[in-house]
């Protein structure tokens, strides 16, 4: 196989004793999560999909939801593996009759694992805990996408829903959250002028202030329930100025305020 060019595959486990019910959260890259214990309820479009004990939940980046998580006797155990585009592009180019063979099934946000994907998980879920080489893993990230490819499912992946410019900014908010950014400085990391990014911005239904927001929030979500760091140092490591105002903003945004959310985080 050849060796992808991929930063990095990142893992992480989210628990919680609590309810935690949010709204406008998005996967800002590709993510699958495999719930433990407990279930995650996610409302889309009118509709509630739920994944229960061993259930696999395949999120494309960059999709909005609303969804809650709940525990059973043993809490809310949910493992997390975000993947690199790379993989993703690299699993299609590979793998070209069974990626377009997916257009035929109906996209699935949560899947029931067979016992095979259920191997491939944990062998990938272990190595990247263990921290083995990312030649390595990149293999294993493959075969488990390939794995979900054969099995009929992961067409949500492979579904392309958003813009180069869009994706470009995100990633450069993702890689620096606490950064003082500007319209002047991202425009530079791209090299294209200002105007021309406010306006590309602007045909795709978007802005500079709202990624940026929006990028900063969701990582900051992903740290409250990830890790132990205090709130205020949280948000300050996520650009905001003010934890008073990150509050606001946390709970304008997701209807649950952060020290909430903490509270419910096992």
């Amino acid at each position: 196989m050849s060796q992808l060019k991929t930063r990095s595959i990142q893992q992480s486990v989210i628990q919680a004793k609590a309810v935690q019910s949010l709204r406008q959260v998005s996967c800002l890259q590709f993510t699958l999560m495999r719930v433990r214990h407990g279930a995650k309820h996610i409302y889309l479009n009118e509709q509630t999909q739920i994944a229960r004990n061993g259930d696999l939940v395949i999120v494309p980046a960059g999709l909005e939801m609303t969804l809650s998580n709940q525990p059973d006797a043993h809490g809310y155990v949910c493992e997390v593996l975000q993947l690199d585009p790379k993989i993703i592009q690299f699993c299609r180019t590979a793998y070209p009759a069974a990626v377009q063979a997916l257009q035929y099934t109906e996209p699935a946000l949560c899947v029931k694992l067979s016992p095979v994907i259920a191997r491939l998980w944990d062998e990938l879920f272990a190595a990247s805990h263990h921290g083995e080489a990312i030649e390595l893993l990149e293999h294993r990230a493959t075969g488990l996408l390939l794995g979900l490819v054969l099995a009929g499912f992961g067409g949500a992946l492979f579904i392309d829903r958003g813009s180069p410019v869009v994706k470009r900014v995100q990633q450069q908010v993702l890689l620096q959250p606490g950064k003082e950014w500007t319209v002047e400085h991202m425009a530079r990391h791209l090299h294209i002028g200002e105007s021309t990014l406010r306006r590309q911005l602007g045909q795709e239904g978007s802005s500079f202030r709202k990624i940026l927001e929006h990028v900063r929030l969701n990582t900051a979500l992903g740290m409250i329930q990830t890790t132990t760091q205090p709130i205020g140092q949280i948000a300050r490591q996520c650009g905001f100025a003010s934890a008073s105002r990150f509050s606001n903003r946390f709970h304008a945004h997701f209807g649950m305020k952060p020290l909430q959310l903490r509270a419910s985080v096992m």
